[in-house]
């Protein structure tokens, strides 16, 4: 889901919208991305699980969720938790087809899901940073392989989303790089996600959301990151990758991957 929990991530230096991911997927790519002493890219091997690793109970599901969700600490110093924390377990975003989200009861094929928030609160003439972390554990490899491309069809669908009344993305743009495309060196899949956000009590004008998503096997790791008048993309490209990659390796990790 592009927006699990509050939402998902917007680009676009200050505010504006690029009008195109294909950069901002690169860039982030290739922060996550060990460099051999060459200079090239290193890749990762292609994301194996052990059978025996795998959760297949929900309890199991939310042992893994709680071990692997980046918290206040996998962005950089500063960040801290919102409130609430965590979201509720038993449910998860579902775009409308009036293109609002809204919490659903998780479906059948989802074991688990979980949500954190941070932010870094405003200062130095800089606005506040807000990180939204996910992660989803699925029965199989294909559901999980469905919930990146319904995320890419919904902003198709809808390029401009309500996230909550007084939260909104515009003009967001997607792009998908299945392993060994775009500078895709670590996982199965990975999604981004560009736009607008807009949210009063971040200013009256439009701000940062970048949306990074990525899937190993049955398990989709995702950022979000809102706001930050006045901070450049670039640098919020920096905090969502390195978050993003701590999850990649923490899942490799309790899943047995192979090395």
């Amino acid at each position: 889901m592009g927006c699990s929990g509050t939402g998902g991530g917007t680009g676009g230096g200050n505010g504006g919208n690029t009008g195109d991911a294909t950069g901002a997927h690169k860039e982030t790519s290739a922060s996550r991305t060990p460099v051999s002493g060459s200079g090239a890219a290193a890749p990762n091997p292609r994301f194996t699980a052990d059978p025996a690793h795998l959760p297949r109970t929900r309890s199991a599901a939310l042992s893994l969720l709680r071990a692997v969700t980046a918290g206040p600490d996998s962005y950089g110093p500063g960040y801290e938790r919102r409130t609430p924390y965590e979201s509720d377990p038993a449910s998860w975003p579902v775009l409308g087809d009036d293109c609002v989200w809204r919490q659903q009861p998780l479906p059948a094929d989802v074991l688990a899901t979980l949500t954190r928030y941070s932010r870094l609160p405003a200062g130095s003439g800089r606005g506040e940073v807000r990180t939204t972390a996910t992660v989803t554990v699925h029965r199989t490899t294909g559901q999980a392989d469905w919930e990146i491309a319904e995320t890419l069809e919904e902003a198709l669908r809808c390029p401009d989303q309500q996230l909550r009344a007084t939260e909104r993305i515009t003009g967001l743009n997607s792009i998908g790089s299945g392993y060994g495309t775009n500078g895709n060196t670590s996982a199965d899949d990975v999604l981004l996600e560009v736009g607008d956000y807009l949210a009063p009590a971040l200013g009256k004008d439009p701000t940062t959301y970048l949306w990074d998503q990525v899937r190993l096997g049955p398990v989709t790791v995702a950022v979000a990151v809102e706001g930050g008048k006045g901070v450049a993309q670039t640098e919020l490209l920096t905090v969502q990758a390195r978050a993003v990659a701590a999850m990649e390796t923490k899942v490799r990790g309790e899943l047995g991957a192979t090395k």
